[in-house]
């Protein structure tokens, strides 16, 4: 007799407690809800579960002390952590506590159902120290999301790191963050941008150099392998490194050794090495090696452009304000709306830098298009209707929710013909279920499609 997985929801919300039971019950599962911390502690002590689906906030304490909790308890359990909320540091924590998937309401089912079927098949067992909350990077999209988690993920772990991504991303805010939630943070972390040096100053930047090893070289320096010792070397646009430079830094990443400019005298390194370039790397001929970028990219991350995360541009906006102290000014919803829409081709950077400007030159309260207009082109691109809604729209989860599901609903009994039956399939959902959402929102069936 084959076995049924069992599921454990723990969340204070009865709604989303009830609709999650009856959606995994039509999935397939065993199903068990409770309310909080301590129902689920009881739950865990009677029955076996195969994974646990955790809201991060509930009324009788903190879902990340209960994940650590767990992880302690039931070492092989896959834990799902759900939140409302996007905040990357409790992503980050999370993911280096072993949380097998992190997801966001409202829910989006196929991805849960995915992570679902992942979580029955696999275990894991990572095993790391929480850390504090860090608020530099914001978002609620799903593109940052998949960087926070890998964020967590590479904390964990001493392996280079490769960060990918167009300028003004946040690259290099990435690998700060990585350091500091790694067991490395009370270590330095030296960063080098290698494509503001000249080229025949690199090698002695990076491995130092001996006293009248080059004319200049007045008395012996330490490099920055050496400086990073015990801590992370952070290598910016590594892709720009010269070929015959990039076999001495393959050499470090792989034994850990390098000599200093002028010396044969062999020094040992133990940094960690996270790498960032803004380069195609799948350009004729590749800027690196390719035995180099296997090296580098034990751990790669690519970090989106902003046109492809605009629902989180209201929190930058707001993240900038709050940096400069401005945090009583507000933004126009038309002027939101217009940011929303705009390219960004020099990504965060250049909002940072156009909410600043409008900040600096205007003396309204109230920031509208006009403080704005004079820092980009008028022209904008199309946005999607339905991310730049999900960024200027209510925060509300239930409204959201509703929101959601009577635009599914609705597209499903238009590919349906308005077939009840045929919707609710198409849904993955029983056709009672349907039936009680169609008299909750006052959906007429055969007024669709």
């Amino acid at each position: 007799m084959s076995h049924t997985p069992r599921l454990l929801v723990v969340d204070d919300e009865r709604a989303i407690r009830d609709g999650l039971r009856a959606t995994f019950d039509d999935w397939g599962y065993d199903v068990l809800t409770a309310d909080g911390i301590s129902a689920a502690r009881a739950l865990l002590s009677e029955a076996h579960f195969d994974a646990v689906l955790l809201d991060i906030r509930l009324r009788d304490g903190d879902g990340l002390e209960f994940l650590r909790e767990l992880r302690s308890r039931f070492p092989s359990l896959a834990v799902l952590i759900v939140t409302a909320y996007g905040d990357s540091a409790r992503a980050i924590s999370a993911m280096k506590l072993g949380a097998f998937e992190y997801l966001t309401k409202p829910f989006d089912l196929a991805a849960l159902e995915r992570a679902l079927q992942r979580a029955v098949r696999v275990r894991t067992v990572a095993r790391v120290e929480r850390v504090a909350t860090d608020e530099r990077f914001v978002g609620a999209s799903p593109a940052i999301l998949q960087v926070w988690k890998a964020i967590g993920r590479a904390s964990a772990s001493d392996a280079p790191v490769l960060i990918t991504g167009e300028s003004g991303v946040g690259k290099e805010l990435v690998a700060r963050m990585i350091h500091d939630h790694s067991e490395r943070r009370a270590g330095p972390l030296v960063a080098v941008n290698v494509a503001a040096l000249a080229p025949t100053l690199v090698e002695s930047e990076l491995f130092g150099h001996e006293r009248g090893a080059f004319t200049g070289a007045l008395t012996r320096r330490e490099g920055r392998f050496e400086a990073a010792e015990g801590g992370t070397l952070f290598l910016d646009e590594v892709a720009d490194i010269d070929a015959a430079l990039q076999t001495k830094l393959l050499r470090v990443l792989e034994d850990g050794g390098f000599e200093r400019v002028g010396t044969n005298a062999r020094l040992q390194s133990s940094a960690r090495v996270i790498a960032a370039t803004s380069r195609a790397l799948d350009a004729t001929p590749p800027p690196l090696r390719e035995d180099l970028y296997y090296r580098l990219s034990v751990v790669r991350i690519e970090v989106p452009p902003l046109r492809q995360r605009r629902m989180d541009i209201p929190l930058l906006v707001d993240l900038c304000l709050q940096r400069r102290g401005d945090g009583r000014r507000a933004v126009s919803e038309e002027a939101m709306r217009w940011l929303v829409n705009q390219p960004w081709p020099g990504n965060v950077r250049q909002l940072f830098h156009v909410v600043e400007r409008a900040c600096v030159m205007s003396a309204s309260e109230v920031l509208d298009v006009v403080d704005f207009g004079g820092d980009l082109a008028a022209r904008s691109v199309d946005a999607d209707p339905v991310e730049a809604s999900q960024a200027l729209g209510s925060l509300d989860l239930r409204e959201r929710v509703e929101a959601l599901e009577r635009s599914l609903i609705g597209k499903a009994l238009e590919r349906a013909n308005g077939n009840r039956t045929e919707a609710a399939r198409l849904l993955g959902i029983r056709r009672a279920l349907l039936y009680a959402k169609l008299q909750q929102y006052a959906i007429d069936a055969d007024k669709s499609g």
